[in-house]
């Protein structure tokens, strides 16, 4: 099934179950949703899409069930639209980093970084980004008190600043 924003979306039902593949070029332009769209007016978030190889992929296994109680199933469209963009700033561009653990030097900070996330080198060190959510715990807790938050494309986003070396560096006044 072909996905607007692009891409395809396989599923195979298994009894119960619903196996949903969805796989689109990689284009470096950031992260990609991936939303099933009901014909009677349900949404479903699948997930995003993550970078493997030259692709995005994306891989759920839902029930039947859960698929109709979101008003999913068994009508529906599925579209992978752009929801986070690397964009250019500070001279660096984003992109997503999929070790982020292998840039920081502390080994609790290490040890917090399980997930790609956004990143943008400098001259000097790099950048780390993640979406601010209230209902969801912060990827560098022992870092909070440091991170600032900017609005990048794809909403708020709490962002850390390192040095050359994967220090965290205090963030500049901007005035």
């Amino acid at each position: 099934m072909e996905m607007v924003g692009g891409g395809t979306l396989l599923l195979r039902q298994e009894g119960p179950r619903v196996r949903l593949e969805a796989e689109r070029p990689s284009d470096g332009r950031g992260l990609y949703k991936v939303w099933l769209h009901g014909d009677r007016g349900g949404k479903l978030l699948l997930g995003t899409l993550v970078p493997e190889g030259d692709r995005l992929r994306l891989s759920r296994t839902l029930s039947v069930g859960e698929l109709e109680r979101a008003g999913c199933w068994p009508d529906f469209r599925v579209e992978a639209p752009l929801a986070f963009t690397f964009s250019e700033e500070r001279g660096g561009r984003w992109y997503c980093e999929q070790h982020p653990d292998r840039l920081v030097s502390d080994p609790v900070l290490r040890g917090q970084l399980r997930s790609p996330m956004p990143c943008r080198r400098g001259r000097e060190g790099f950048w780390l980004a993640a979406p601010f959510r209230t209902n969801a715990p912060v990827p560098m807790n022992a870092l909070f008190c440091l991170a600032r938050l900017e609005r990048l494309e794809g909403g708020p986003h709490l962002v850390w600043e390192f040095d050359g070396e994967g220090r965290p560096k205090r963030p500049h006044n901007r005035e």
